[in-house]
């Protein structure tokens, strides 16, 4: 299969620079795939789980949202307001900063920023929730 070069970028560090066979992001759009001589394409990306795979090799991260642009000559970026690779989610954690975020919301229902970020937060939470759960039986991944 042909690969094509992606980046993926926070504002802390480069997450995965390689050339791949093919890449699922979570967009606002739904789950899409990129493959090699994907069209042109800007999209916001939000919380959810990247796969990237080499052949029958895959790596699960989680992107906490941002943009995606797959250039005309092949490249993918990915601009993440945060990532994390799927060894370094702890589920105790992503559950008490769950509940940290309901709680927040059900304090700030009078306060709208306070309660948009308190609600960005839980959607950040139940996104490593979800991710950490779903891969937590594979045997050949490791979770904290």
């Amino acid at each position: 299969m042909k690969k094509f070069k992606i980046q993926v970028t926070t504002p802390e560090r480069v997450i995965f620079e390689e050339e791949v066979e093919e890449i699922i992001l979570p967009t606002a759009s739904g789950e899409i795939t990129v493959l090699a001589g994907h069209v042109p394409l800007i999209g916001e990306i939000i919380p959810g789980e990247m796969i990237v795979k080499n052949g029958k090799e895959e790596k699960i991260t989680l992107l906490l949202g941002g943009f995606v642009h797959v250039e005309e000559g092949g490249k993918v970026i990915v601009l993440a307001d945060g990532a994390e690779h799927l060894h370094e989610i702890s589920e105790k954690e992503a559950a008490e900063a769950r509940k940290r975020a309901e709680r927040l919301m059900m304090a700030a229902e009078d306060d709208a920023e306070g309660f948009a970020k308190a609600e960005a937060e839980l959607a950040r939470s139940l996104a490593r929730l979800k991710l950490v759960r779903k891969h937590r039986s594979h045997k050949n991944i490791r979770i904290d």
